[in-house]
Formats: structure tokens, C-alpha cells, sequence
């Protein structure tokens, strides 16, 4: 029995729950050129002609010039109508652009010209995985593997569709086949990096995180200095329990500029805030405020360390305040509000600090203190909707009416296609009052 049947997922792929697998996460598009001179004998040979403007191809598509890359194929199948290299190319560049129907056509015209083909077939699966076609993407996949099972790209992509395929019928048993042609595509090709990752991805769903910390190690045998590497295995080790391997790792992905996800380029200097944002994520409240804190110590003039500390407490105010710890929570906000003034103070314009400040004060039960810090958010930021909305509802509450509905009209034009139910409760405030909004 094959290692990956003996494993079964515990509810993950990718990273991701089964229904959330994000697909273009995951699917790469592999260029898997052919050029005349490499070309197995086919039915109708090209002329030479051909063959020299699907290589000019071939050149373009290495420097990602898709315009040329796809006059010069169809030049080449002008020229020699039956060129199967030039109709795969010729897909690839389709299938670059996002224009599956075209691509489609082009390797099902390779494949109609030479069966054993086995890259159109490669190439073929991978754009109808990305249409959703799942089990047409395994068939075909599986047949060009039979053509020529030495293809690791086409391992690869059979893996993904494979955890596409948990993805959409919940059944785990598939996971310990995509980890097979995982495995078997980095035997074929050690070199694939994207594997690897992909590979770690898998062992850290299925909690086998030895296996994972390898591939991330393979990984970086090849690209030492990729920062999201470093950063995958940071968080990995975090998973783990070992928090000084991960400093280390989200140290060496600062080193190298890799912002963290969920923090600012300002942020990503200090290995301390992914710390911070891990143990939040995990609702680990005070470790998260101990590694905000020290950014801040280590440079006082860090306004999203500050900012981070603020919003950690105020979040974990919110929770105490709906167990009614209510002495808790009131300590809580107070240090919220001490932590958000302190980034406001460093950077003035940085509107969110002051919009989480009044969200505390209101809190507090200090409105006009909300409001005034409302205020100041929109003079710094005319177009933060979520403190326009507020401020609308303050003034109608303070019996400030007009002012009420005038900013709930800039609020519906700065919404855009956020806050759907504060939009039509709006839009129900301005039609109800007959107030006409002015552009």
C-alpha cells in the first residue's frame, strides 16, 4: 500500500477547510514548451519555416510577450498546418491569457494530430481543472501519464485536481492520492519548489509536521532566499510549539523583506509582529500583546505595533464585556484606548488608529469622545466609510438629523460594494426622509 493511501486528512487541503480551497491558490500552469528541433517524428514533418517562427514563439513566451508568442505560433501552423508542437504552444499561450475555450481547442487539436502527445494531454487537464471540470481533468491527466508517466508536471496537476476533488465531494481518501503524485512528481523533478510547498501543505493538514518542516527544507535548498518559504515554516513551527524555530524563520523572512501576511510593509521589518499575529488568530490575547508590545519597545515610533496592541485589547474586551466580566473588559478598554492614542500619536494620519479609538470610547460609553475622533478620522480619510456610517448614526441619535443622513449619503458612495445591510439601512434613512443626496 502506497504511503499516501495509509494517511487520510483531517478536514484540510491546502492550508484551507474542504469547502474553501481556493483553486487559483493552487493551480500553476506549467510551461512545458516544444520546439521543432526536440520534436518526436510525427505524421506531416513542419518545414523548416515553421519550425524557425515556433521557436521565435517559444523565445517570446520565455520573456512572457504573449502578443508575439501567439503570431509567431500561428504562423508556424500556417505554415505547416499539422504542426502539433506549434497547436500546444499555441494553447499554453491561450491558457496563460485566461482564455480556456481557445486553449482547449488547441490541445484537442494536438492531441487529434499525435495520441501519444502526452504534454497536450498535461496541459489539457490543468485548464480543466481551472474550469471546475474536475473529473474531466483526472481522465485526461491519467491518460497522458499513460502516454508518458515521466511527466512531473502532469503528477503535479493530477495532485491538485485530486484535492480539488476532496475539496468538492468531502472524501479525504483522495488526499493520500494527491500526496502520491506530489511525491512522485519531486522523484522525477527534485528541483520543483512548488511541489515541495505544496507537499508541506498536505503533511501540516494532516498534522504530520516532521514531513512538512522537510519539504520546507527541500524548498529552501532551492530558493534559500524566498521569504514566503521562510514565513510557511514559521507559522508551521508555531503549529508545533516551538516558538524560537519560528522567530527564527519569520526573522530570516524580514531579513529578506517578506511582509507577513495581514501586516504592513512597516510591519514586516520585525518577526515579532507575525508572532503577534499568529497567537491572535489563535485568540492567544496576551501572547499576542506581549509580541506587539516588544515591536513597539524595540521602535517607539512603529504605529502598527501600537495599533496592534490597541485592537488586541479591544477585541479581547469584546469577549470578557459578553461574558459580563464587565471589571475585566473596563480594563480591558481602557488599555485599548491608551494603546490606539499612542498610534495616532505617532502617525496622525493614519486613520484607522482614531476610527478604533472612538469604536472604544463608544464602548466606554463616552459618545462624544467617539464622535470626535469619528471626525477627525473623516478629515483625514473623506472617504473612510465604515466612520461615516458611525457618524451618521450619532447625529441622528444626538438629533442632528440632516447631518445624520448627509453623511450617510457620502457613506453610500464610499461603501462601494462593502457593507451591503449598513448601505440599504441607509438608503432607507435618506428615502424615508426624503433627503436628497448631492454628488
Amino acid at each position: 500500500m502506497k504511503s499516501g493511501e495509509r494517511r487520510r486528512a483531517k478536514g484540510e487541503v491546502c492550508g484551507f477547510p474542504f469547502g474553501l480551497l481556493p483553486l487559483a491558490l493552487c493551480l500553476i500552469f506549467f510551461l512545458c514548451f516544444s520546439t521543432g528541433a526536440l520534436a518526436k517524428k510525427k505524421i506531416t514533418k513542419p518545414t523548416d519555416r515553421a519550425v524557425y517562427h515556433s521557436n521565435q514563439g517559444v523565445s517570446y513566451l520565455n520573456r512572457n510577450d504573449l502578443e508575439r508568442a501567439e503570431f509567431e505560433f500561428k504562423t508556424a501552423i500556417e505554415l505547416s498546418p499539422e504542426y502539433v508542437e506549434a497547436y500546444n504552444n499555441l494553447g499554453i499561450v491561450y491558457k496563460l491569457k485566461g482564455n480556456y475555450p481557445l486553449a482547449e481547442a488547441n490541445f484537442k487539436r494536438a492531441i487529434e494530430l499525435d495520441k501519444h502527445y502526452a504534454q497536450a494531454y498535461s496541459h489539457l487537464g490543468a485548464v480543466y481543472l481551472a474550469e471546475g471540470k474536475i473529473d474531466d481533468a483526472i481522465k485526461t491527466t491519467k491518460q497522458g501519464l499513460k502516454k508518458d508517466g515521466t511527466i512531473a508536471d502532469a503528477h503535479y496537476n493530477l495532485g491538485l485536481a485530486y484535492l480539488e476533488k476532496t475539496r468538492r465531494d468531502k472524501d479525504r481518501s483522495w488526499v493520500g492520492l494527491a500526496e502520491d503524485e506530489f511525491k512522485r512528481a519531486t522523484e522525477l523533478n527534485p528541483n520543483l519548489v512548488h511541489v515541495h510547498k505544496k507537499l508541506a501543505e498536505v503533511y501540516q493538514s494532516l498534522g504530520e509536521y516532521e514531513l512538512a518542516v522537510i519539504r520546507y527544507r527541500l524548498a529552501l535548498g532551492n530558493e534559500p532566499a524566498n521569504p514566503e518559504i521562510w514565513n510557511k515554516l514559521g507559522h508551521l513551527y508555531l503549529e508545533k510549539g516551538d516558538n524560537i524555530q519560528a522567530q527564527n524563520c519569520f526573522q530570516k523572512a524580514a531579513e529578506l523583506g517578506g511582509a507577513p501576511q495581514g501586516a504592513s510593509s512597516g510591519a514586516a521589518q520585525d518577526s515579532g509582529m507575525q508572532m503577534g499575529l499568529f497567537y491572535l488568530k489563535e485568540k492567544r490575547y496576551q501572547e499576542a500583546i506581549n509580541e506587539f508590545k516588544g515591536v513597539a519597545e524595540k521602535n517607539p515610533l512603529n504605529e502598527k505595533a501600537w495599533y496592534r496592541v490597541g485592537t488586541t485589547y479591544l477585541t479581547w474586551a469584546e469577549e470578557e464585556h459578553a461574558k459580563r466580566n464587565n471589571t475585566e473588559a473596563s480594563r480591558l478598554y481602557g488599555e485599548a484606548a491608551a494603546a490606539l492614542k499612542k498610534a495616532k500619536e505617532v502617525n496622525p494620519q493614519f486613520s484607522d488608529a482614531p476610527y478604533n479609538l472612538g469604536l472604544t470610547y463608544l464602548k466606554q460609553g463616552k459618545t462624544l469622545d467617539a464622535q470626535r475622533e469619528w471626525e477627525y478620522t473623516v478629515t483625514i480619510d473623506p472617504k473612510h466609510a465604515r466612520a461615516l456610517y458611525n457618524l451618521g448614526l450619532v447625529y441622528q441619535g444626538a438629533g442632528r438629523v440632516n447631518d445624520g443622513l448627509n453623511m450617510f449619503c457620502r457613506f453610500i458612495a464610499a461603501a462601494g460594494n462593502q457593507y451591503q445591510v449598513e448601505v440599504t439601512a441607509a438608503r432607507q434613512a435618506v428615502e424615508t426622509n426624503k433627503f436628497k443626496c448631492q454628488n
